[in-house]
C-alpha cells in the first residue's frame, strides 16, 4: 500500500527552516516523494509533527488512506465513541446516541448511514476526502478530528434567500408528504434546511421565500419552534437530520441528536471555531469530537 501525501494544499517553505508551512516537508522530500519509497515517507511522516510544531501551524493532515477513514467513522458510529457535528459557527447538527438509544449502520460503496433515535447521517467517504487534526501529538485524550472535502470538488450551492426546493429526494429519516427548504443562510459551507408537511412552518417559510436569513427569521421561528418539524444540515461530505423538539432559547441541548442555529454566531461568518482554520484548498465536511 502506497503511503498517502502529506500535503494540505498550502505549498510555500519557510525562510528559516526551509520546510513547507503546509505539510512540514522539505524541499526535497516533495520533489522526490513520488519516488520514494514507503520506508521513507514513514520516516518523513514521523518527523511532521514536530517540524510543524517548531513552525507553529496547528492543522496537520494525518496519514490517512480513504480505507482509514471509512474505518474510523465506522468505528466511531458502532462504539458510539463522540459526536459528528456539521455546518458552520452558529449553524450545525450534531449526531450522537443518547445513552439509552442504539445506532443502526449501513455501509454501502462510498455511502456511510447512521440512524439512531431522532437523528440520522449520511457521509460519502472517498478520494476526495482528508483527516485533518488541530490537536497536538502525545495529547492524553483522542483527538478531534476534522473530514474535510478538496474545494474544487465540494461546494455547495450558497443560496441566500429562503428557498422552497420541494421534495427531499436524499431524505434520510422517512415522513409524510413535506417540501425542504433552505434557510438561506448564503454559505458555501454548509446550508441549513427544514422539511416541513402542511402547517404553520410551511405557510410562514412559503411568505419568508425571497428573503434573506435575518429578514425571514423573524417570520418563521416561531412556527419553527412550535412545530419542531425536521431540520437538515448540509456540507460537501454529506448530512445529519435532526428530528425532536426544538429547545427555547437559553435550554439545555436534549441528549443525542440535535441542532444549533444562533444568529450572533452566525454573524460571526466564522466557518469552524476559534482556532480550526482549514487550508483554503478544503472545505469543512464533519468534524468528530471524541466523548470526554
Amino acid at each position: 500500500m502506497t503511503i498517502t501525501s502529506p500535503c494540505t494544499g498550502i505549498c510555500k517553505l519557510d525562510d528559516v527552516t526551509g520546510w513547507c508551512i503546509g505539510c512540514g516537508r522539505s524541499g526535497d522530500e516533495i520533489a522526490t516523494w513520488g519516488t520514494l519509497p514507503n520506508t521513507a515517507r514513514e520516516t518523513v511522516w514521523e518527523q511532521l509533527p514536530d517540524r510543524l510544531s517548531a513552525l507553529g501551524v496547528t492543522c496537520r493532515r494525518l496519514p490517512w488512506t480513504t480505507e482509514d477513514i471509512r474505518a474510523f467513522v465506522l468505528q466511531s458510529l458502532e462504539n458510539r465513541g463522540g459526536t459528528w457535528v456539521m455546518g458552520v459557527v452558529g449553524g450545525v447538527a450534531e449526531f450522537c446516541a443518547a445513552p439509552d438509544a442504539s445506532v443502526s449502520l449501513d455501509a454501502q460503496g462510498e455511502a456511510i448511514t447512521a440512524h439512531t433515535r431522532n437523528g440520522a447521517l449520511r457521509m460519502l467517504i472517498n478520494d476526495d476526502i482528508r483527516a485533518l487534526t488541530f490537536d497536538p501529538p502525545g495529547l492524553a485524550t483522542a483527538p478531534r478530528i476534522v473530514l474535510a472535502v478538496k474545494r474544487e470538488r465540494g461546494r455547495l450551492p450558497d443560496r441566500v434567500t429562503v428557498t422552497a426546493l420541494g421534495p427531499d429526494t436524499g431524505a434520510l429519516i422517512t415522513e409524510g408528504a413535506s417540501v425542504h427548504f433552505d434557510l438561506g443562510l448564503g454559505r458555501k459551507e454548509a446550508r441549513f434546511g427544514v422539511r416541513v408537511g402542511p402547517g404553520q412552518s410551511h405557510d410562514a417559510l412559503t411568505t419568508a421565500t425571497g428573503l434573506p436569513f435575518a429578514e425571514a427569521l423573524p417570520r418563521i421561528a416561531g412556527a419553527l419552534v412550535a412545530e419542531s418539524p425536521t431540520r437538515i444540515v448540509e456540507t460537501a461530505l454529506g448530512r445529519i437530520e435532526v428530528q425532536g423538539q426544538i429547545p427555547p432559547p437559553n435550554a439545555k441541548s436534549p441528549n443525542g441528536p440535535h441542532t444549533h442555529l444562533l444568529p450572533d454566531h452566525l454573524a460571526t461568518e466564522r466557518v469552524l471555531p476559534v482556532g480550526m482554520d482549514l487550508p483554503r484548498a478544503y472545505l469543512p465536511g464533519a468534524i468528530f469530537y471524541p466523548a470526554r
